[in-house]
C-alpha cells in the first residue's frame, strides 16, 4: 500500500507539472500573439499638433479637441505613448513633418495628390468641404437707403452743380437787377436768392413761369442753363442709379462664384488658399484662420474661405462679431493625418482609422465636438 501511495503522488506531481506547463505555454502564446497585432506597442512618437479650429485647441500647454480624441484612441488601440510638438502655423506642420522632424502630424491635411507627393497620408478621418464667411449686412430700412447715397461721387457733383448755381446766380442777378425788378429784386440777399431759385427750375423744369429775363446778358445765362441743364441733370441721375445699384448688387458674395477680382482671406497653405485663386479671388494668407476672420471683420478683406466647421466654430467663438457663413459648401475633401514619406506607421494607423470607422467611434468622436449633421 504505501509503495502505491507513493507511486500515485508521483504520478499527480507529474499531471500538476504537465498542467503547468502547458499553461505556461499558453500564456507565451498570448503574449506573442498580442505582441504580432500590436507590434507598435511601447513606442514612443512626437506628434506635431497646432491650433486648428475644432480640430486642436490648447488649454495652456496641453491639446485638446476632436483630433486629439482620435488621435489617442489611435495610439491606445496600437499601444503608442504620445510627446505632442506644439506649432505655431498649418505651414509648420507640414514642413515638421515633411523634414522628418516628427513622427506624426495630425492636421487634420486635406488628402490630395500634390501633398501625397511631399509626404504620406493616412486614411481619411472625416470629410469635409470648403465654405465662405462674410460680413453680415444688418442695414435695411430708409436710413440705411439714405446712407447707400452719399457717395463720394454723387457728393462731388452735387457741389459742382451748387457752385454753378450760386456763380451764375450771381450774375444773373448783376445782370437783370436795373431794368427787371419785379422778377429780380434789386436787394442783394433777396435777389440773389430769386436767381437761384429761378436756375434750380430750369434745370428741372427747363424754366420758370412767375420770372421772365429780359436782358441780352441774362438770356444768355438763361440759355446756358437751359443746354447745360439737360445734361446736368442727366449725369445726376446716372450717378445717383449708378451708386444705388452698386450697393445693392456688386458689395454682396452669396456664393464661391462670386469670389472672382474680390480679395479673399484664406490659412497659409491650406488647400482654401489655391481654391480662392482658382476661382479668380485675390487672395491674402493668414497664420490662422481666426486671423483671416479678424481681417474679414475689420473690412481688410471681403471674405474668407475655409473648412465648413472651422469656420462655424472659430465664428461662434468670436461672438458672431458680424459674421456669417454663407452658399453651399464646395471643393469637399477628406481629410488625414500626416507621415513622413515611407513611415512604417502607416499601414497600422491605416488599420486602425478603418476598424474605428466600422465599430462607430469615429462618428462618436466628431458628433461630441461638431455635433450631430445629416
Amino acid at each position: 500500500m504505501g509503495t502505491v501511495s507513493t507511486g500515485l503522488r508521483w504520478i499527480g506531481l507529474a499531471l500538476v507539472c504537465v498542467a503547468c506547463s502547458s499553461a505556461g505555454m499558453g500564456s507565451a502564446a498570448d503574449s506573442e500573439a498580442v505582441a504580432e497585432e500590436r507590434p507598435l506597442a511601447g513606442k514612443r512618437l512626437r506628434v506635431a499638433v497646432a491650433p486648428i479650429a475644432t480640430a486642436v485647441e490648447f488649454s495652456g500647454d496641453r491639446p485638446f479637441g476632436a483630433m486629439i480624441d482620435i488621435w489617442e484612441e489611435l495610439a491606445r488601440r496600437l499601444g503608442l505613448t504620445t510627446e505632442y510638438v506644439r506649432k505655431g502655423t498649418f505651414m509648420d506642420l507640414m514642413t515638421a513633418v515633411k523634414d522628418g522632424d516628427v513622427d506624426v502630424s495630425l492636421g487634420p491635411l486635406a488628402i490630395t495628390e500634390e501633398r501625397e507627393r511631399i509626404f504620406d497620408l493616412t486614411h481619411s478621418v472625416f470629410h469635409s468641404g470648403l465654405r465662405l464667411a462674410v460680413r453680415q449686412k444688418n442695414d435695411t430700412g430708409f436710413l440705411a437707403a439714405i446712407r447707400s447715397l452719399l457717395s463720394w461721387k454723387l457728393l462731388a457733383l452735387a457741389g459742382v452743380v451748387l457752385a454753378l448755381a450760386l456763380l451764375s446766380g450771381h450774375l444773373l442777378w448783376w445782370a437783370e437787377r436795373s431794368h427787371n425788378p419785379q422778377s429780380f429784386p434789386p436787394e442783394y440777399p433777396r435777389g440773389v436768392i430769386e436767381s437761384i431759385w429761378w436756375i434750380a427750375s430750369t434745370i428741372v423744369t427747363g424754366g420758370c413761369d412767375d420770372k421772365h429775363v429780359d436782358g441780352p446778358v441774362g438770356r444768355l445765362i438763361a440759355f446756358a442753363w437751359m443746354i447745360g441743364g439737360i445734361g446736368l441733370l442727366a449725369a445726376f441721375t446716372s450717378v445717383l442709379t449708378a451708386t444705388m445699384t452698386a450697393e445693392q448688387v456688386t458689395g454682396v458674395i452669396h456664393g464661391p462664384r462670386d469670389l472672382a477680382g474680390r480679395t479673399v482671406g484664406c490659412q497659409t497653405a491650406s488647400v482654401a488658399a489655391t481654391c480662392a485663386t482658382q476661382r479668380g479671388g485675390i487672395v491674402r494668407e493668414y497664420a490662422t484662420v481666426r486671423d483671416a476672420l479678424e481681417a474679414l471683420s475689420l473690412g481688410m478683406v471681403e471674405a474668407v474661405v475655409g473648412e465648413n466647421e472651422s469656420l462655424m466654430f472659430m465664428i461662434k467663438q468670436m461672438g458672431g462679431d458680424g459674421l456669417t457663413v454663407v452658399g453651399p459648401i464646395f471643393e469637399s475633401f477628406d481629410f488625414g493625418i500626416a507621415l513622413p514619406n515611407g513611415s512604417p506607421l502607416r499601414e497600422e494607423l491605416n488599420t486602425a482609422i478603418l476598424r474605428m470607422r466600422e465599430d462607430g467611434t469615429r462618428e462618436r468622436i466628431l458628433e461630441k465636438w461638431l455635433g450631430k449633421h445629416e
